[in-house]
């Protein structure tokens, strides 16, 4: 958990209309993720089986981005040396692919691959290829860690199954850090949410974004600056909202390493 930030009680509430509210919860990523569902009052059976597959989906993912892992994909990647290549998922692609997005967009202060040792003449410590997909090392010693955006990107992917099978009145939360808003629940105008704003508990109504927390008061200082070579000495919760769950991850991340302006 990186921070608190809470799904509100009319979550919990049932509407005026035939939806009612499905909640579901596993360990997955050594975290609590907690599915709620807008669904019809007869589709529980349904709604079940839909929030399994969802289950099983991020479990799958943490078995292939997860460096704690021995076979993960990741730990096969970190395994590379200098010029080689290795055939990955397509969802795997697609996670770097987004850590590298973040890099670009936080100019350096989220970086997955932050503990590689590069060589003098490489500016990145990898290269990926889209078909098939493929990394290949660019690295002396490549050490990708994607703890700070894996479980956002997780969040996304499991909103696509639930588009898929109807189920866009839906949240999706890793722990209490980062929450997935798609469509407004029945009579609301967004899901609500509670975060902690400048020390006080504030209120926000999120649809079709998320919004992901970051501190040090529950887990100590355990976000590296990349920058300073040095754990992250701010003690402020940093609270980010964005267009999807993985940027959201990644930029409350990235934020506690960056200077106030």
């Amino acid at each position: 958990m990186k921070n608190d930030v809470l799904l509100t009680s009319p979550l919990l509430n049932k509407s005026t209309s035939d939806f009612k509210r499905y909640v579901y919860y596993d360990v997955l990523m050594a975290t609590q993720f907690s599915l709620h569902i807008e669904a019809s009052a007869r589709e529980g059976n349904r709604a079940s089986a839909v929030a399994e597959e969802v289950f099983s989906e991020i479990k799958r993912l943490e078995f292939l981005l997860s460096r704690f892992i021995e076979d993960s994909e990741i730990s096969q990647i970190n395994r590379l040396k200098f010029g080689e290549t290795l055939v990955i998922s397509p969802e795997t692609y697609r996670c770097l692919e987004a850590a590298q997005e973040a890099k670009r967009l936080t100019g350096g202060h989220f970086d997955a691959a932050y503990l590689s040792e590069l060589p003098e003449e490489s500016k990145s410590p990898f290269l990926l290829f889209r078909r098939p997909c493929q990394i290949q090392s660019l690295a002396k010693s490549l050490h990708i860690d994607l703890g700070g955006i894996g479980k956002g990107f997780a969040l996304d992917y499991a909103a696509d199954i639930l588009r898929h099978y109807g189920y866009s009145k839906a949240a999706l939360c890793a722990s209490a850090s980062t929450i997935l808003a798609l469509d407004a629940p029945d009579g609301f105008a967004g899901w609500q949410v509670s975060i902690e704003d400048f020390h006080k508990e504030k209120t926000i109504t999120l649809v079709h974004s998320a919004v992901s927390c970051s501190g040090v008061l529950i887990r100590g200082q355990h976000i590296f600056d990349v920058r300073q070579k040095r754990f992250a000495a701010t003690g402020e919760r940093i609270s980010v909202q964005a267009p999807n769950a993985t940027l959201a991850d990644a930029f409350s991340t990235a934020m506690m390493t960056m200077p106030a302006e």
